[in-house]
């Protein structure tokens, strides 16, 4: 299915009207009518947004898959405030940072990822990715054992 298509149908799949959708967005309803009749399409941030509105990936909403090896897309990901976007559905990625104890953390994880980069030899996006999927192993973890 394509963007016009997808989008239409998850709106109406929500119950949400397009003004109700522009509202969210932050877009006139005009823009919302524009995406769905294909004569417009949405800038990443805004397609960001709208799939994460309706629980899809940003690729699920356009109806294809993005490869993260495109150039453009490179360029593009560099260029959104991921934590941000991410707070709408999460709001604890913005209420954290102003914990006092989380600095602190802040602190030890920076140290933790310093020590991966060079005692692994890593590369920054190497140790970012690796430090990354550490926490993320970890909180499969916690789930599994929370869920006996």
């Amino acid at each position: 299915m394509e963007f016009p298509e997808q989008l239409r149908d998850q709106r109406r799949k929500a119950g949400l009207s397009q003004e109700e959708v522009a509202e969210k967005v932050g877009v006139t309803r005009q823009t919302v009518s524009k995406w769905e009749t294909g004569q417009a399409v949405p800038e990443l941030l805004k397609g960001k947004i709208l799939a994460d509105l309706f629980g899809l990936t940003y690729d699920q909403l356009l109806g294809h898959d993005i490869t993260t090896n495109d150039p453009d897309w490179e360029q593009a990901s560099d260029q959104i405030d991921w934590t941000s976007a991410w707070a709408k559905k999460y709001p604890i990625l913005q209420d954290y940072q102003h914990m006092t104890k989380a600095r602190i953390f802040s602190q030890e994880v920076s140290d933790l990822y310093d020590r991966v980069k060079k005692e692994l030899g890593l590369s920054e996006l190497d140790a970012f990715l690796v430090v990354k999927d550490m926490v993320y192993q970890r909180y499969r973890t916690c789930k599994r054992l929370a869920e006996k």
